[in-house]
Order: C-alpha cells, then sequence, then structure tokens
C-alpha cells in the first residue's frame, strides 16, 4: 500500500520522456486503487496527478 509522502516511480510503460530523472512523492494514501502523486521539480506549482497505483512501483514495505 503507498503512503503519504512515499517516493514511487512510474513503471516504463506509463512513463513520459524524463520521469525517470524525476522523484514523485504521494500526496495521499493510496484510495479504491488510486493515488495522487507531485513531481518534486523546481516550479512555483508543482505537477500533481491522480493515477491507477498499477502504473506505479510500489516501495518496498519498510522493516519495523
Amino acid at each position: 500500500m503507498i503512503r503519504k509522502g512515499d517516493v514511487v516511480k512510474f513503471k516504463p510503460e506509463w512513463q513520459d520522456n524524463g520521469d525517470d530523472k524525476i522523484e514523485f512523492r504521494a500526496v495521499d494514501d493510496e484510495y479504491d486503487g488510486r493515488v495522487e502523486v507531485v513531481a518534486c521539480v523546481d516550479l512555483p506549482l508543482k505537477p500533481t496527478q491522480i493515477v491507477p497505483v498499477k502504473w506505479l512501483d510500489i516501495p518496498e514495505e519498510k522493516e519495523s
């Protein structure tokens, strides 16, 4: 499950050119198979989008 603040990557088949060089973070927790992500770029307004979780590489579970 993707949680708010997790760093995520788009799977290669869903990437736009240059996406592999951008850090994306979850804005909220995953809900109903979707999650809102923000591109961490040097712009006044950060691009955000709501995408299906299946488009993303899910971060590894953190050990307790």
